[in-house]
């Protein structure tokens, strides 16, 4: 990272804003991690290190976004997701958080939650009601299945936003609860993680030097987007994350498209 230029310190530092802004809850988390992979200077090997880069400084994040929050959470919904990521958790440390583990085809994974996405946000354009209760969805293998895939792809590429969204949405949340719910869950996902990075030597001194300068910039992200969360009307919230889905899904579609071409 010694190598890192001011122009890239520049990039890296908007997308760090980028994603404390949703951890303040306004949901533009999905364009933050595939940003810095392309603004990442050691391409090489951009996303795996991009990944390792980010989640002290998610962590911290979690935290100012739990501050915030703290008094808008849905606790069923939390404890119904828990043991399901848990188990994502596990499964994508013992599979894929070490060197000698396997290497997941970020091709494959960008085109399934991009896919799954853009399913998800026609479904719901379209207006279909939901005919289950929040209670209803938030019992059952629905909260083990979407917390097991928002911990597998978490792990391996701070990916489960979307999946987030798409376990959330029809649950008809207030956007401070529906906000505050997620950063709980994410504050929790994160904290987990940090215990198989750190075993498995994901971390190292270098990249958390680089976090310290960049620490600034999480208040004010989180307090940015915090403050547009209360000001934007409920209906137009719901659409924005609804469109920001439907958007990211098309990019990471088309993004993993472009790589099986050129492999």
């Amino acid at each position: 990272m010694e190598f890192f230029t001011f122009s890239d310190w520049l990039g890296i530092s908007v997308v760090i804003f980028i994603m404390g802004m949703s951890k303040g809850g306004f949901p533009v988390a999905g364009i933050a991690l595939p940003l810095l992979v392309l603004l990442w200077p050691e391409q090489g090997k951009a996303a795996r290190s991009a990944v390792s880069f980010m989640l002290p400084l998610l962590c911290t994040m979690d935290v100012f976004g739990a501050w915030m929050y703290r008094k808008h959470i849905n606790w069923q919904h939390l404890k119904s997701l828990l043991p399901g990521m848990l188990l994502g958790v596990l499964v994508a440390s013992i599979f894929f958080v070490t060197e000698q583990g396997i290497t997941v085809s970020d091709r494959s994974l960008k085109l399934i939650i991009g896919l799954l996405g853009i399913s998800f946000s026609t479904w719901h354009l379209l207006g279909k009601p939901s005919i289950k209760t929040s209670k209803e969805l938030g019992s059952g293998s629905r909260p083990w299945l979407f917390g097991a895939a928002a911990g597998l792809t978490s792990t391996i590429a701070h990916a489960a936003g979307p999946v987030m969204q798409m376990y959330l949405l029809p649950c008809r949340l207030s956007k401070e609860i529906f906000a505050g719910t997620t950063v709980y869950f994410f504050l929790i996902l994160n904290g987990v993680k940090l215990i198989p990075f750190a075993i498995f030597g994901r971390l190292n001194k270098e990249q958390m030097l680089g976090n310290l300068w960049l620490l600034p910039l999480i208040p004010a992200g989180v307090l940015a987007g915090y403050s547009l969360v209360r000001i934007m009307k409920e209906k137009h919230y719901i659409q924005f994350i609804q469109f920001s889905l439907l958007i990211t899904s098309f990019l990471l579609i088309i993004k993993s498209l472009s790589e099986f071409l050129t492999f």
